[in-house]
């Protein structure tokens, strides 16, 4: 699955990472969508703002707010929740 990852134009941070993709530093595949355009901001909007604050940028993976960073080697690396885990239910308490 694809990480959806939002910039702007204005953004320093989203330069750098807009770089290391373009140098193929990346752990996933990436998808880049700049929020300053009619299409990219109403995909911001959908899965961005109306669940979280709006910081670019931002990265999404199913729905799921993912953590950017870099590895040792200055790879683009994601920290994505999955759903591939099963929540854990605890037992019931039982009551007299």
């Amino acid at each position: 699955m694809t990480v959806r990852i939002y910039t702007a134009r204005h953004c320093t941070p989203c330069h750098h990472i807009e770089d290391l993709i373009k140098e193929g530093k990346i752990s996933e595949d990436v998808e880049l969508i700049d929020i300053e355009t009619d299409e990219g901001f109403l995909k911001f909007k959908e899965e961005v703002l109306d669940s979280d604050d709006g910081r670019v940028p931002s990265a999404y993976k199913e729905g799921q707010q993912c953590r950017i960073g870099l590895d040792e080697q200055d790879t683009l690396v994601f920290d994505c929740p999955t759903n591939e885990t099963p929540i854990e239910v605890p037992p019931a308490s039982e009551t007299d």
